[in-house]
C-alpha cells in the first residue's frame, strides 16, 4: 500500500477506477486530499473511502431484494408517482395537467435525464394539489417549483393535450446533471435524527434542489444547509421560531417557510425574494471562488450573512466584466468565511486578511441595511486588475455584460413589471458605459430580481423588498411608474 505527495497521479487513479469524483476540478481536488489526510496517504485505502462515499460511474442503486433498480423505479420516484396517481387532483381542471406532466416525467426517467424527469414528478405533485385551478401558464407560475419552461409546457397541455418534447433520443443529460450535491447526499442517505423532523428536512431539502437545478444557486444551498441542520438536530422542532433558536442557519425566510410546512406539509408561499438573490447563470458555470463559497459555510455562522453579501455583490462585478471589484470583494468574503472570530464592524473585519477601506465600509452597510448595493458607490480605481488566477473563472471577451444578456433575453415573470425591468436595465447598462461601475451593477441586480418575482411592483417600497436595494433605486422605481 503505497504512501503519496502527488496529487495529479492520484486523481488519475481514481479516473482508472471510475470514481465519480465531482466535475469541477477544484472540488475534485478538495475530496482527494481530504480522503488522501484521513488514510494517512494511503492511496488504496483512499481510494475504497472515496467509492464508498461517491460511487464508481458503473454503480447501480439496489432494491431491497438486491436486484438492480432502473432510473425510474427509484424508490422515492416511485413512491411520488404512487402518490400523484392514488387521487384525483384537488382541481379537477387540472388533472389533464398533472397526467400530462407525469407521462413526460416517464419517459424522460425511462431515457436518462433524471434531473427533467424528477423536476417535472415535484411539480406533477404540486400542481396535483394546488387549489388554483389553472386556464394558462401564467396562472401556473403561481405554483411552486413552476418556472418558465414549465409554464409554456402547461400552455402546450391546453392547447395540444400534451407537452411537446424536443429533447432528442440520444442527448442525455450530462453527469453533473446527475451528480448531487455532497450536501444533498448527507440529507439523503440517512433519516432525521429525530423522526418527528422529517417532513421539514424532505421539503427543505426538495425545495433547495429544486433552485439549484434551476441556476438560483444562493437560494438553493440556503435551504439545504437549513435542512441539513434540522436533520442533524437532537431537538424536535415545533415552530419556525424554536427552529432559528436551537439550529444554524434559520433566519427570517426560513421561519416562515418552517411554520408553513408544520400547518400545512408544504410550502405554499415563496417569499425568500426578500432574503435571498437568486443566482441565476448568466455565462457557464458560477466561477470556482463562488461555488466554494455557496457550498461552504462560513465557520462562525454570524458571519454568514456578510459572506453571502460579499458574494453576491462580487459574483455580480465579476460577470459583468469588473473582475477589479469582484476579485477583492470574493477574496474577502474567503477570509471572513475562514475567520475565527465574528465580524461586528468594518473596522473589526479589517484585523482579517484582505480586508482593505472599501471592503470594510461595505461590511459596515451589509450590518446596517442587510445588502452591499449602493446606487452611489463607484469610486475612481474600483477597476484597477488585481492579480488573478482560474478559480475566477475565464475572462469574458464581449461588449455587453452578461447579466445585461440574461435580462435582455427573458421577460418579466409578471407582465405587468416588463416596463420597469426595462427601465432599469437601460439606465443601468448606460451607467456601466459611463464606467459606474456600483451604480450600474445595482440598477441591473435590481432590474433581474423584479424580473424574477411573482409579484407586481406598485412602488418604490415594494422594489425595496423585492430586489433588496436602497433608497435611490426606490426613487427611480416611483419615478417610473408614474411616468
Amino acid at each position: 500500500m503505497g504512501k503519496t505527495a502527488n496529487l495529479p497521479g492520484f486523481l488519475q487513479k481514481c479516473e482508472k477506477e471510475n470514481l465519480v469524483l465531482p466535475e469541477n476540478p477544484y472540488e475534485a481536488s478538495i475530496e482527494a486530499v481530504n480522503a488522501l489526510k484521513e488514510t494517512g496517504g494511503d492511496e488504496e485505502a483512499a481510494i475504497e473511502q472515496l467509492r464508498s462515499k461517491l460511487g464508481g460511474k458503473d454503480s447501480h442503486k439496489r432494491g431491497q431484494d438486491g436486484s438492480e433498480l432502473e432510473p425510474h423505479h427509484d424508490p422515492k420516484r416511485t413512491r411520488l408517482m404512487m402518490e400523484v396517481r392514488g387521487q384525483p387532483a384537488r382541481r379537477k381542471e387540472n388533472q389533464k395537467i398533472v397526467d400530462a406532466f407525469l407521462e413526460y416525467a416517464e419517459a424522460q426517467l425511462d431515457r436518462g435525464h433524471t434531473g427533467k424527469g424528477s423536476t417535472h414528478l415535484r411539480a406533477a405533485k404540486e400542481i396535483h394539489a394546488s387549489d388554483i385551478a389553472l386556464h394558462s401558464g401564467a396562472d401556473a407560475r403561481q405554483i411552486g417549483f413552476i418556472g418558465d419552461t414549465m409554464a409554456r409546457q402547461v400552455d402546450q397541455i391546453l392547447a395540444h393535450g400534451k407537452i411537446e418534447d424536443d429533447t432528442g433520443e440520444l442527448n442525455v443529460s450530462k453527469d453533473y446533471h446527475h451528480n448531487q450535491p455532497q450536501i444533498v447526499h448527507d440529507i439523503r442517505n440517512s433519516s432525521a435524527k429525530r423522526k418527528e423532523n422529517q417532513k421539514l428536512v424532505d421539503v427543505l431539502a426538495d425545495f433547495g434542489e429544486h433552485e439549484l437545478e434551476y441556476g438560483n444557486t444562493g437560494k438553493g444551498t440556503s435551504h439545504l444547509r437549513a435542512a441539513k441542520e434540522l436533520h442533524n438536530t437532537d431537538e424536535v422542532i415545533t415552530s419556525g421560531a424554536q427552529a432559528r433558536a436551537v439550529v444554524g442557519f434559520i433566519g427570517d425566510v426560513m421561519v416562515d417557510k418552517i411554520d408553513q410546512i408544520l400547518a400545512h406539509g408544504k410550502i405554499i408561499r415563496d417569499d425568500s425574494d426578500q432574503g435571498y438573490h437568486q443566482h441565476r447563470r448568466v455565462a457557464g458555470e458560477p466561477a470556482p471562488i463562488v461555488q466554494d463559497l455557496r457550498n461552504n459555510p462560513a465557520k462562525k455562522k454570524e458571519n454568514q450573512l456578510i459572506v453571502d453579501r460579499l458574494t453576491d455583490y462580487g459574483e455580480s462585478h465579476l460577470t459583468s466584466g469588473h473582475r477589479g471589484t469582484g476579485i477583492s470583494h470574493l477574496r474577502a468574503a474567503r477570509e471572513i468565511r475562514k475567520a475565527d472570530t465574528v465580524v461586528q464592524s468594518g473596522a473589526s473585519a479589517r484585523q482579517i486578511g484582505m480586508v482593505g477601506g472599501r471592503v470594510a465600509q461595505k461590511i459596515d452597510q451589509i450590518l446596517r441595511d442587510g445588502h452591499a448595493d449602493d446606487d452611489e458607490d463607484y469610486h475612481p480605481g474600483d477597476d484597477e486588475e488585481e492579480p488573478e488566477g482560474t478559480e475566477y473563472g475565464s475572462r469574458e471577451k464581449v461588449h455587453i455584460p452578461p447579466i445585461v444578456e440574461d435580462i435582455r433575453s427573458r421577460s418579466a415573470a409578471k407582465k405587468e413589471n416588463q416596463r420597469l425591468v426595462d427601465a432599469l436595465t437601460d439606465y443601468g447598462e448606460e451607467q456601466l458605459k459611463q464606467k459606474h461601475t456600483g451604480r450600474g451593477i445595482t440598477y441591473l441586480r435590481a432590474a433581474r430580481e423584479i424580473q424574477n418575482t411573482s409579484e407586481v411592483i406598485k412602488s418604490g417600497q415594494d422594489a425595496k423588498k423585492v430586489a433588496v436595494v436602497g433608497d435611490k433605486v426606490a426613487d427611480f422605481v416611483e419615478n417610473c411608474l408614474k411616468q
